[in-house]
């Protein structure tokens, strides 16, 4: 439960950025707060698996992986052949945005609570972030 509260509130954050609508590909809801489509991630499974030998991710989609607690989490693109932004965020809602570089062994860590996936720039633009 305390998972489905953390996505509510990080999709509040959204809610001062406009997308169009648009319509959602399978597996995500369209989230009228983000205008995106959001994809949430909370079984250990879901959250190894992301984006991992998907060959495209429609514009304005999003992977929210989600945990109870926050800690280190880390990030690799070995076998993930999009570019993405990966956005880190705490528990105090600090945001650390990442570029995801295709097949990349290099593992990406940041303390989090949630992790956000998306095309390279969508995160950057939406918030008005620059990469570390």
């Amino acid at each position: 439960m305390r998972l489905k509260h953390l996505g509510i509130i990080f999709l509040s954050i959204y809610s001062a950025f406009g997308f169009a609508e648009i319509d959602c590909a399978e597996d995500y809801s369209y989230d009228k707060n983000s205008k995106s489509c959001v994809k949430f991630l909370t079984s250990d499974s879901d959250r190894k698996k992301g984006l991992m030998f998907k060959k495209e991710l429609k514009p304005n989609h999003e992977l929210h992986f989600l945990w109870k607690n926050e800690q280190l989490r880390c990030m690799w693109m070995k076998n993930t052949s999009i570019p993405i932004d990966i956005l880190f965020i705490d528990q105090d809602k600090e945001l650390v945005l990442e570029k995801g570089i295709p097949y990349s062994k290099e593992r990406i860590c940041h303390e989090a609570i949630i992790v956000v996936e998306a095309n390279r720039g969508e995160l950057s633009k939406k918030f008005g972030l620059n990469y570390q």
